[in-house]
């Protein structure tokens, strides 16, 4: 068996492709490259440079540095025209989206335009492709392609998107704890997910036949975090995602995830997130405590097992060093050997258990 592990965050690509038939995971290719949103962002600033005007087009792909510099570009006096497939990069609100100034069109170029034109894609597999042939590393065998990208969802104009998203997860928990009920097969994806399912459609156009199956970037780094053999017989434990933008924390016991707290990496500095951690584990922590304070949210679906009760507090994420300047006694996951690749362990192990494939 052959997966295809592609984990799309904010600041890089991290790449993993397995394969079972290697004597080890270790001998399987890794690779961490810039996240394609960062790329993008520096077209749009080169363009910027140049005073063009932009019409984008493509995939729905992570926004962040992208949605910026789109920003930027407009403010410069510049337009940007941006089909609807690709505006849901900047906002999953199309009326916001407009708000910053930027022209939502159809399919086709703007008439009489004459800038530059920018196609959106982060599925990247036709490179990676490229790339790999000159290694004999043949693309026809892969059995499934699993993606990782944060989707806020299309929220309702009644609600803010990040309780919408704090809300969906709790639903999709309470339907399964495990973490593996994060990933969604190819056909599972809700219309409100725009990014997974654009996910989806740029892997079936550069390999037609294989399957597909897509996560959200913060479930899959706990779910490879629990793959460390460090952690394998732990229970219960508290699982810290410190990502660019958004710290996930789950509490982990008999194999299910039994709460979910998210908020915003920049708002939590060492002491503040060593106090959210134990008051989370303590259940002294509320929905409305971390929404005010510009998080997501959190929930608990059982009573929490106490601080003291915890047998590892396990961390992963590019900002995991603010969590090495508290008194916390944390353990840095290192799955696969490489802390880089949490999220794609976690996608190949997601992408086992959903199709019965252990």
């Amino acid at each position: 068996m052959k997966i295809l592990a592609l984990d799309i965050g904010a600041g890089t690509e991290d790449i993993l492709l397995y394969d079972d038939e290697k004597a080890n995971v270790e001998n399987c290719i890794k690779m961490v490259l810039p996240s394609p949103c960062q790329i993008f962002a520096s077209q749009v600033r080169t363009a910027t440079s140049q005073y063009n005007d932009l019409f984008v087009k493509g995939d729905t792909i992570g926004g962040g540095p992208l949605s910026h510099a789109l920003k930027k570009h407009v403010a410069a006096g510049l337009r940007v025209f941006m089909t609807e497939n690709a505006a849901y990069t900047v906002r999953n609100s199309l009326d916001q989206v407009k708000e910053t100034g930027i022209e939502i069109v159809q399919d086709c170029e703007p008439t009489n335009f004459e800038g530059e034109t920018i196609f959106l894609e982060e599925v990247n597999i036709k490179k990676l492709h490229e790339l790999l042939k000159h290694f004999d590393e043949p693309f026809s065998d892969i059995d499934y392609v699993a993606i990782a990208v944060q989707d806020h969802g299309v929220f309702p104009k009644e609600m803010s998107n990040r309780q919408f998203r704090i809300n969906k997860i709790r639903e999709r928990l309470e339907k399964n704890p495990r973490p593996e009920t994060f990933a969604y097969l190819e056909n599972e994806i809700p219309e409100y997910y725009p990014r997974m399912k654009s996910a989806v459609q740029a892997s079936k156009r550069q390999l037609q036949d294989v399957q597909v199956v897509v996560m959200d970037t913060s479930p899959d780094a706990i779910l490879g975090c629990l793959m460390d053999p460090a952690v394998k017989n732990a229970d219960p434990i508290l699982v810290v995602n410190a990502g660019n933008g958004h710290t996930m924390a789950a509490i982990v016991a008999d194999g299910e995830v039994t709460a979910v707290l998210e908020h915003h990496t920049r708002l939590l500095n060492p002491q503040k997130m060593e106090r959210t951690l134990i008051d989370f584990a303590d259940g002294k922590l509320s929905d409305k405590q971390v929404f005010d304070d510009n998080g997501h949210g959190m929930f608990y679906l059982k009573k929490p097992p106490g601080y003291c009760r915890l047998e590892k507090i396990v961390v992963t994420g590019p900002n995991r060093k603010i969590l090495a300047q508290t008194n916390l006694p944390v353990h840095f996951a290192t799955p696969a050997g490489d802390v880089m690749m949490s999220g794609t362990i976690g996608l190949v192990e997601a992408t086992k258990r959903r199709n019965a494939l252990v």
